[in-house]
């Protein structure tokens, strides 16, 4: 049974693997439309992992609540709110950098803005 799907898997790898590498060509394109695909691919990729996140999350805490007299599924439950908080800031962090280092490159998109309060 494993070697079945290992046989299915590398069909699929050697059918889909030309129409994936020739969907995206280099040629006439220079460094910044490259970096510029990239970042529209990450900025589809990271609300909808970030929305993923917040399930997660919210799913251990219900669990975290609505079974506080099973430790075993109050111990899941911390688990699933952790991973939650860990993505959600590895996600954030990921963000802002790819954020400041776009802008520091001029290649586009935009950080977040903090808001500065000068006082006179």
């Amino acid at each position: 049974m494993k070697n079945l799907n290992k046989i299915y898997f590398l069909i699929l790898l050697v059918i889909f693997i030309p129409s994936v590498s020739f969907a995206f060509t280099l040629l006439g394109s220079n460094f910044k439309a490259i970096i510029t695909e990239v970042m529209e691919i990450i900025n589809l990729l990271v609300p909808i992992l970030t929305s993923i996140a917040f399930v997660i999350f919210f799913w251990g805490l219900s669990k975290f609540i609505l079974n506080s007299n099973k430790p075993e599924e109050i111990k899941n439950g911390k688990s699933y709110m952790i991973w939650g908080i860990l993505v959600l800031f590895i996600l954030l962090s990921f963000r802002v950098i790819v954020g400041f280092v776009s802008n520091e490159l001029e290649i586009g998109g935009t950080t977040p803005v903090i808001p500065i309060l000068r006082t006179s």
